[in-house]
This record gives structure tokens, sequence and C-alpha cells, in this order.
């Protein structure tokens, strides 16, 4: 899909509601997705690391991520990321001053109704 214009805007609002695995999974797609995702700021605004990452994730990657907000992260949600630090975590919320909502939970168990 090799093209000079700017992807549609159904694909930024699809990309909004994808976790952060899809996305970064997704980005190694193609040379079109690569680009869509790295150039949308609005779908790095909630970071929510969830299962799938939480053990890799590291304060190199986490700034990394992060940053692809350009300081307008709202949300950073954590679950059960053992190597990031305390310096990575204020790193990121220091690069983020409007930052609502930081979540950094470690041995997070979620229980589903039923489970």
């Amino acid at each position: 899909m090799e093209s000079s214009e700017p992807p549609h805007q159904a694909l930024s609002l699809v990309l909004a509601y994808l976790p952060l695995y899809e996305l970064l999974s997704m980005s190694q797609v193609c040379k079109f997705f690569r680009d869509a995702i790295a150039n949308d700021v609005l779908i790095w605004l909630d970071v929510i690391v969830e299962r799938r990452l939480s053990l890799r994730l590291t304060d190199e990657t986490l700034i990394k991520i992060a940053s692809k907000a350009n300081g307008r992260l709202r949300i950073l949600a954590l679950l059960n990321c053992v190597r990031i630090t305390d310096a990575g975590l204020l790193s990121v919320v220091n690069k983020n001053p409007n930052i609502s909502k930081v979540i950094h939970c470690l041995n997070f168990v979620l229980l589903l109704p039923g489970e």
C-alpha cells in the first residue's frame, strides 16, 4: 500500500481502540501502518501496558513510547511492569505535565465475575 496520501480518518479512530501490544505489532506490518501509527499523536495520549508487554517493558522503552504523545500524555497505566523503576516513571511524568492519571500496579490480578 504505497501512497503519499495521508491515512483515512477512520484508521485513526480504529487505532485509538487497539491495545498497546496490537499497535506496536501493527506498526511492523508495513510502512503505511508504521507511518500512520508513528505520526498520530492522538492514539498515544492514553498508554495502558497490559500483560503481553508488562514483563518486557523497561524504562527506556516506556520513555520512547510515552514520547510519541509529544508531552500530551493523559493516562499512563502500568500493570505488573516490574522492570519500570521510580526514576523511569518520574521521567515520563515530568515530560508530560498534563498527565491526569498514573497507575503503577505490581502483582495486579484482575478478577472477573464468575471466575
